[in-house]
């Protein structure tokens, strides 16, 4: 088996379910102008976003992230067993994206991998990591990265403008819209008012 060194498109996909995708620039919810999969500075240049910047293509926008991703890509399989396959490794990926490339690197999830990536200990060294601030904010997604971790990899792959509809029908389900995929004045209607009312916008 080849060694996996790349977050597949399933991968980037599940990423920018947990992260979002927003071509236009935003203020997070400290105030912080962000773009893209949660980007508050451009990966290539090293310039932080402002709200003056242009809207990203889709394509630019995945570029970006993709590009942003590979230090924590590095940072899962350089230690990691070389026989993991694309959806472990995409799990693995999500995992150290949010918390961090020293917490992985020191982590008891890192140690069982290595050990047997089949364990069913797995799923608990994955939900070690629910707390945040304190409270176990994060354990529906440590859930889903140990779901995505044991699903058997299908090697077909979705292209990049099947992973921004996908993320446009995902977005349009959460805001109670019907959910066709196409990013429409009804559904940026929706979006402002939603990041209006969650202060995400001036």
């Amino acid at each position: 088996m080849k060694e996996i060194r790349e977050t597949s498109n399933k991968g980037i996909q599940f990423l920018i379910h947990e992260e979002g995708l927003v071509r236009r620039p935003y203020l997070d919810q400290v105030g912080i102008p962000t773009i893209g999969v949660g980007m508050t500075y451009y990966p290539d240049s090293g310039n932080r976003v402002t709200m003056k910047d242009p809207e990203l293509t889709v394509s630019r926008a995945i570029q970006l992230f993709r590009l942003m991703l590979k230090s924590y890509e590095q940072a899962v399989w350089a230690p990691t067993r070389d026989d993991i396959n694309h959806n472990q490794f995409d799990a693995l990926t999500s995992l150290t994206y949010n918390i961090g490339t020293t917490g992985f690197k020191t982590s008891n999830l890192l140690k069982v991998v290595n050990e047997d990536k089949e364990d069913p200990k797995i799923q608990q060294a994955f939900e070690a990591w629910k707390n945040a601030g304190g409270k176990p904010i994060l354990l529906a997604r440590r859930k889903r990265e140990a779901a995505l971790y044991f699903t058997p990899y299908n090697e077909q792959q979705a292209t990049d403008e099947q992973l921004y509809v996908n993320q446009v029908k995902y977005i349009q389900s959460k805001l109670g819209l019907p959910d066709d995929g196409i990013f429409g004045k009804n559904t940026k209607a929706a979006v402002i008012a939603f990041q209006k009312k969650k202060r995400t916008y001036s």
